[in-house]
């Protein structure tokens, strides 16, 4: 992937599957990222919402957005964007647990549209750059 393709996959994402937000409870979406660097040390995993539009740059993620520090595009390793993620609304004691569900085939034929290497199965929709 180059700097070129993943901005239009976090674009299209974006458009496709709503705002993120760094908790579930109040993001329209969800992924898990690693760099190269992380899967060097301990092959740790992020978690949050995908970032929105206004966090997505030609070659990164900005700082302090959704995702709270950039990443450059050519770190990033592996990507994965579940089917279903799950949250707690409201969070405390009186809380509900749900389900979203993301639409996965809709964000798979935009990305094919324009050429975006990904793969698509029941569970997740993933890019990998390792």
């Amino acid at each position: 992937m180059n700097d070129a393709q993943w901005y239009t996959f976090f674009t299209l994402a974006a458009e496709v599957l709503g705002p993120g937000n760094r908790l579930a409870e109040h993001s329209h979406s969800w992924c898990s990222w690693t760099t190269f660097d992380r899967l060097s040390v301990d092959a740790g995993y992020w978690t949050g919402g995908l970032p929105a539009l206004e966090d997505i740059f030609e070659t990164s993620i900005g700082d302090n957005g959704v995702w709270g520090q950039p990443f450059h595009f050519s770190q990033l390793a592996h990507l994965i964007v579940p089917r279903k993620f799950m949250c707690d609304e409201p969070p405390g004691p009186n809380w509900t647990f749900r389900e979203r569900v993301q639409n996965l085939e809709g964000l798979s034929t935009k990305l094919r549209t324009a050429e975006i290497p990904h793969r698509l199965t029941e569970l997740v929709l993933d890019l990998q750059c390792y």
